[in-house]
């Protein structure tokens, strides 16, 4: 009966660890700080940005180099800022990138 708990449990731990896989391959995010004390995040997934700001999600498609929109909202990055408008309590604007793919944020409070 011991045997049999411990192979349940090992197979949902091994479970778990491929459901965790397959969520980070899904894309990365990047949180952004913006005048204003403004913050969004911004997930790239499928040749789409996913922006996370003011409790809501949007689902932007590319429209050129660095912009995504869909049409009422509009998320644009390059070198090193980027804003966001057409977002509820927008615009977002003059934002600096704050944590992102291979960031050691947690290393700050340290």
């Amino acid at each position: 009966m011991n045997r049999i708990v411990i192979a349940a449990a090992a197979a949902c731990a091994l479970s778990a660890c491929a459901v965790n896989q397959q969520s980070l391959a899904a894309g990365e995010r990047y949180n952004w700080r913006c005048d204003g004390e403004k913050e969004f995040s911004v997930r790239y997934a499928a040749g789409s940005a996913e922006v996370y700001a003011s409790g809501q999600t949007f689902n932007l498609a590319p429209t050129e180099e660095g912009q995504y929109s869909n049409g009422t909202v509009t998320y644009a990055h390059g070198g090193g800022r980027a804003y966001l408008v057409g977002a509820y309590n927008g615009p977002f604007e003059n934002c600096d990138r704050v944590s992102g793919p291979g960031d050691r944020s947690w290393w700050r409070f340290w």
